[in-house]
């Protein structure tokens, strides 16, 4: 079994797994106003991300 797993593929990197996910960093919670640190946005009301 753990042969048959370990062949399912290669191991992604930092940058290929953003790049699958949709390019988007958690960086933080928005404030009660929907603000975030500059470069990102806030989304669904809560989470800030940056991408």
């Amino acid at each position: 079994m753990k042969k048959s797993i370990l062949n399912l593929g290669k191991t992604l990197n930092k940058t290929e797994q953003t790049q699958i996910s949709g390019g988007s960093e958690i960086v933080g919670l928005c404030d009660f106003r929907g603000n975030c640190p500059r470069g990102s946005y806030c989304a669904d009301g809560y989470v800030c991300l940056r991408g």
